[in-house]
């Protein structure tokens, strides 16, 4: 008893500082950043009374959901996201300690709480930390033989991101043989059921796999590694090659394992993830998380090695620790030059000061109007072609695509930062109440005098109360 007691207050002193800083830097860009930014962000906390969106899966629209319900205000939500993504760390440290070593371990949990992208993403909803936290909790609970655990959290995770589906063959390959109905039971499940309730890997109308045969592949390769050096920084990539090379020499047959994941991974989403935008030959940049986790976690194997090497005694330590406290800060500033960059966006900080206008001046339960472009043409056509091209439901598409032709993302990013419950905001514009029309849109109609005016750089709004009838 007193060993695992031991055992326990250890692994809190590693994991504890992890903890702290992680959330104590994501907390503090959300305070001093307050607008939510980001499309599909935005669209999550907009359309926050609804469970299912498009292709995506379900599980962090039902915790956004349940949050925006429970606490309208976009801080709780984002306080929410904040946490998972501060657990990130924690779940590196678990999954990587058994593999190599606890020093290793602890310094790339270290990388994985500063590391720009995954700060930058995970103070708005999106759902790529809750992904990784997930599996990399569940293949630390694999290599500690709990399957039952480790199956509960790959079905979690398989509910957040399609690239979970990915590595659950290899999660379930070793302990096929042995029991195959326990195994697959626990690990496939939710894919076989997802498969099954929509007879096919999404909603009719939608797709997952992008295979238009006229979309350049090679392009993606160039376009996320330039996104990851990026983020990541060159020090860390070269680091992190130092730390493949000693993994392959001391055969750590684990952590291959995992790469095999990661390159599944990648050739999947090169092959037939996303473009975006239509046509450029480019993909999301989220879609660098996994390979960044994965240069954290080699990074932290060859500042380990420097640091527990004899012959260099005192000198590697220190030069260990100052590359690491130095990785670190640079981390932090450039993470402050992506979000500060986000909330200078026009169409962001217009919606932003809506937004704020509107909480102080809504009376309860009165509804806001907002009249502003809609979604562009080519971007629908370009869906629908898509759908088509992957062999979905062209017709269900067409019928998603003319529910979207009259909707504006400014009505999602105005949504998105209104402190009231989901279904406030709406582009209904015989509605009573406050009125707020974008870029002098037309509306077919006599408004009278503004009561509000706003302008952020090309973009404009103006707010008008109007009446009942």
């Amino acid at each position: 008893m007193a060993e695992r007691r031991t055992a326990g207050l250890d692994r809190w002193r590693l994991e504890a500082p992890l903890l702290a800083v992680a959330l104590a830097v994501r907390v503090a860009f959300i305070l001093a950043y307050p607008a939510v930014y980001g499309g599909d962000a935005t669209a999550r906390m907009a359309r926050a009374d609804e469970l299912l969106l498009g292709y995506q899966l379900p599980l962090p629209q039902a915790l956004v959901f349940l949050t925006r319900h429970a606490a309208p205000a976009p801080l709780a939500t984002r306080l929410l996201f904040a946490l998972i993504g501060a657990l990130v760390p924690l779940a590196l440290l678990a999954a990587l300690r058994p593999i190599a070593g606890a020093r290793a371990a602890w310094i790339a949990g270290a990388l994985a709480a500063l590391h720009p992208a995954l700060v930058y993403y995970s103070i708005v909803p999106y759902q790529e930390s809750l992904t990784i936290g997930l599996l990399l909790f569940g293949a630390a609970a694999l290599q500690a033989r709990r399957d039952g655990i480790a199956g509960l959290l790959f079905s979690l995770a398989c509910l957040c991101r399609y690239e979970a589906w990915i590595a659950v063959p290899f999660a379930v390959a070793p302990r096929l043989r042995a029991r195959p109905l326990r195994t697959l039971a626990l690990f496939a499940t939710v894919p076989l059921v997802w498969l099954l309730l929509w007879r096919g890997t999404s909603p009719a109308g939608t797709y997952v796999l992008d295979l238009d045969p006229f979309a350049p592949r090679l392009p993606r390769v160039f376009f996320l590694f330039s996104k990851l050096r990026e983020y990541s920084g060159a020090v860390v990539l070269v680091l992190a090659t130092v730390g493949a090379i000693l993994a392959a020499r001391a055969r750590l047959a684990r952590l291959g394992w995992a790469l095999a994941v990661l390159a599944a991974i990648g050739i999947t989403v090169i092959a037939a993830g996303h473009e975006f935008p239509p046509g450029s030959g480019q993909m999301s940049e989220r879609l660098i998380h996994f390979p960044a986790v994965a240069a954290c976690a080699l990074a932290g194997i060859a500042l380990a090695a420097l640091w527990e090497t004899p012959r260099l005694g005192s000198f590697g330590r220190l030069a260990a620790g100052l590359l690491l406290t130095w990785q670190a800060q640079a981390w932090v500033r450039q993470s402050d030059l992506l979000v500060r960059e986000a909330n200078r966006d026009p169409s962001l900080r217009i919606a932003f000061q809506v937004a704020e206008w509107a909480d102080r001046e809504l009376a309860p339960g009165e509804r806001l109007t907002v009249v502003a472009p809609p979604v562009p043409q080519a971007a629908i056509d370009d869906y629908v072609r898509k759908v088509g091209l992957a062999g979905g439901d062209e017709a269900r598409a067409r019928e998603i695509a003319a529910g979207l032709a009259g909707h504006s993302p400014d009505a999602d990013r105005v949504a998105a930062n209104l402190a009231r419950r989901p279904g406030t905001v709406s582009e209904e514009i015989d509605a009573p109440g406050l009125l707020v029309v974008f870029d002098d849109r037309s509306v077919g109609r006599v408004l009278g005098t503004p009561v509000a005016t706003w302008v952020a750089g090309p973009r404009s709004a103006k707010a008008y109360r109007r009446p009942a009838s």
